[in-house]
């Protein structure tokens, strides 16, 4: 009967094992699809948003596709807008820096 309790344990590791494959491949799908641009339409709109923003002050919130990461960039002043990306100039000192658009989850205007 201690047996059960080694195959038991054994199966458990199997399916942890799985588990973790399973995110890791729903994470790369994940990436793929966001990639080929399918399913974007709040992408799109906040494309739309901060291009009708440009010259102006925001703060944006920033998230890590791959990890659960977030930054808050304060006092960005929005200069381009692309399909893509975004330039924006960051606070007194000036250091310019390109934003993925599909990494903003969220933009407040000052």
């Amino acid at each position: 009967m201690e047996y059960m309790g080694y195959l038991g344990f054994i199966w458990g590791l199997v399916a942890f094992i799985w588990c973790a494959g399973l995110t890791a491949q729903i994470r790369g799908l994940k990436h793929t699809i966001q990639e080929a641009g399918i399913g974007h339409t709040e992408t799109a709109s906040l494309r739309e948003i901060l291009t009708k923003s440009i010259g102006k002050t925001a703060d944006l919130k920033l998230e890590s596709s791959d990890f659960i990461l977030t930054a808050t960039l304060s006092d960005c002043l929005i200069r381009e807008v692309d399909e893509e990306w975004a330039l924006v100039t960051i606070g007194n000192h000036r250091e310019e820096k390109l934003v993925r658009i599909q990494s903003i989850r969220s933009v407040s205007l000052k």
